[in-house]
């Protein structure tokens, strides 16, 4: 295989052996956090195409995270040679592509969760239409995290294996100890059992023909801080998978992963001027990781009340279209695009990602047209339906992210400080010990060279933020169980259904000028009420979202009729007002959407897409006169 990948990528013997087995081998690696994973899949996809002469379509790379995904699809294209073609996608990406595949015309997925694509895929591999394609099924099959393969995700993989892996090669990598998705199976007793299964399914189904390989050797870790906590990756691997022996040892382990971090140094106090210039002029890539969202939500409105820049990291699930995407539609003019168009184009459009004929192979892939073209309208249509390649909706770059533990698997950073944790108690029979152990590992196996841990300030979630069941938000509470004084933001809270402004086209195209120009992350925002008339009886008024002193959107029925269930302290109440307006929040991003034809024509725009915000932060709730709660009426 030498000379086939880039210079400056040599492969440990243990790596060599992986990426040099034949297409057609069976292969499970166990490979422990920062053992240059990503570069034995480089490796082993250049020597899929370049010794065994694969096309990139007979590859198939599937990834649980889309941080794995992109890393992946950064690392073939700067280094790959005969791989540069081959795309590597999310569980959820890939499902809800193969759906689209089988039925191009269908216009339905927009409504249904992850979930349901998902079992909708397993059906579709089952009825062969994976065989039915133009260029069949794929002759090798890559698998990252399959550690993280729980319940219907773990399902579509074990079908597609099944169904196609006596007739294709496999390899598939994970680690036990970084197993931190079990979360998305509420009940205890199911969860446990999904520990480690699907490493027991691959073992019994593919036999003595099963090649089983280990990575060890730390590649990520430079220094002896960054490297406390991985003797304890065998212990957690090795985690029994449920019952009293396995929750006494998560425990322990989890025990001692706190007194890991406790050896580290303090961080110190955010209010503390010399912590906010660390934060701020640090020059490496630096990570808060935290174990809940509201700890997170906290620590921004800290940072935010000291004016240290930073970026929340988004759920692993949102796929925003960037904005680029609107000003390349918009730039056209003509029902096609070839790639010289293209690229002229590209090339004078801010905020893009580099290589642009990277790029260009990607809306290709989603938006294809006869004689090397880009259909501009299958374009559109992608973006309605979520649809692009993993790879466009890469997150902007930050040195400084604020993140749950589970939104930072598949990341590293230079310096990561880490919120300490409570100790667990082994008495209760309800804690996910082993989980909570995991969880703690990969946070303390992030960094490359400088970990910290920060306090928080005692009873701080009691009196700033607390998780609603009935919305899955957090929330500020008050001095009564029914008081709301505030909550956090999410992908779904902006009206998409039309631009800002509408149907008034002067006031529409006035706005996209200032999302274009005026605009930047992590610029402040206030959501201002517009009437004090309910959209709906389980709705709260509209909202307009305040930038500078203009409106630059509306919320979403999803947030009028989530933050009228916050108001209500029980199901028959009637909220009898609404918070004034809500300050706190901040500009996300501001996305790529797309809508109908009736909605273009009426507002004025060139084509069917247009700008819009996306919000995050944990707002606050400003009321009327002296009123400092809701009031209800029975």
């Amino acid at each position: 295989m030498t000379g086939t990948v880039e210079p400056g990528f040599s492969l440990t013997q243990a790596q060599a052996e992986i990426a040099e087995q034949d297409w057609d081998a069976w292969v499970l690696v166990t490979a422990g956090a920062g053992t240059g994973k990503t570069t034995t899949l480089l490796h082993r996809l250049e020597f899929l195409t370049g010794v065994e002469e694969l096309e990139a379509s007979e590859i198939l790379v599937l990834s649980f995270s889309r941080a794995a995904v992109r890393e992946l699809r950064d690392r073939v294209d700067r280094h790959a040679v005969s791989a540069r073609r081959v795309r590597a996608h999310t569980f959820d990406g890939w499902a809800s592509s193969l759906l689209y595949q089988m039925d191009p015309h269908r216009g339905d997925l927009g409504g249904t969760s992850f979930d349901d694509r998902i079992l909708m895929a397993i059906d579709a591999i089952d009825a062969g239409v994976i065989e039915s394609f133009e260029n069949g099924p794929p002759s090798h099959i890559v698998i990252d995290e399959v550690q993280d393969l729980v319940g219907v995700r773990r399902e579509m993989v074990e079908v597609l294996l099944d169904r196609l892996g006596r007739h294709c090669g496999f390899t598939v990598v994970g680690d036990a100890a970084q197993s931190i998705y079990g979360f998305q199976i509420p009940d205890l007793t199911q969860r446990a059992a999904e520990t480690n299964r699907f490493f027991d399914w691959v073992r019994a189904t593919f036999g003595d023909e099963l090649l089983e390989a280990s990575l060890d050797e730390n590649f990520r870790a430079r220094t002896p801080d960054a490297r406390a906590a991985l003797h304890l990756g065998p212990k957690l691997q090795a985690l029994p998978s449920a019952g009293d022996a396995a929750r006494a040892e998560g425990v322990r382990l989890h025990t001692e992963l706190r007194h890991v971090l406790g050896t580290m140094p303090s961080f110190g106090s955010l209010d503390d001027p010399f912590v906010q210039s660390s934060l701020r002029e640090y020059d490496g890539t630096a990570a808060i990781l935290c174990r809940t969202n509201g700890q997170v939500l906290w620590l921004s409105e800290q940072l935010n009340k000291y004016q240290v820049a930073h970026r929340i990291q988004r759920s692993p699930r949102t796929r925003p279209a960037p904005a680029w995407v609107t000003e390349l539609v918009n730039a056209t003019r003509s029902s096609t695009m070839t790639e010289a168009q293209f690229t002229e184009i590209y090339g004078s459009l801010p905020d893009t990602i580099d290589q642009a004929g990277r790029v260009w192979r990607s809306l290709r892939k989603v938006a294809s047209s006869p004689n090397n073209r880009l259909d501009v309208g299958a374009l559109v249509k992608a973006v309605a339906e979520e649809r692009l390649p993993d790879e466009l909706t890469a997150i902007p770059v930050h040195p400084l992210v604020l993140s749950t533990v589970h939104r930072a698997k598949g990341l590293e950073f230079d310096r990561v400080i880490i919120v300490e944790q409570d100790a667990l108690d082994a008495g209760d029979k309800d804690a996910d010990s082993p989980s909570e152990a995991r969880l703690l590992y990969v946070g303390l196996t992030r960094a490359r060279d400088d970990l910290y841990r920060l306090s928080l300030p005692r009873l701080w979630e009691m009196r700033n933020a607390q998780k609603s069941t009935k919305i899955a938000r957090w929330y500020v509470g008050g001095r009564e169980k029914w008081m709301r004084r505030g909550v956090e933001a999410s992908e779904r809270d902006v009206n998409k259904t039309v631009p800002p402004g509408y149907p008034d086209g002067a006031v529409v195209r006035d706005i996209q000028t200032h999302l274009r120009e005026v605009v930047q992350i992590g610029d402040a925002v206030e959501l201002h009420r517009l009437h004090d008339l309910p959209m709906a009886p389980d709705q709260t008024p509209p909202y307009g979202i305040i930038h500078e002193e203009r409106e630059i959107g509306e919320v979403s029925e999803c947030f009028r009729r989530e933050l009228h269930r916050l108001l209500q302290p029980f199901p028959r109440a009637e909220v009898m007002s609404w918070p004034e307006s809500i300050s706190g929040l901040r500009i996300d991003l501001v996305e790529s959407v797309a809508g109908s034809d009736v909605v273009t024509e009426r507002a004025g725009l060139i084509t069917q897409m247009w700008l819009a915000p996306r919000l995050a932060g944990l707002g606050r709730f400003h009321w009327r006169g002296d009123s400092k709660e809701s009031e209800v009426r029975v």
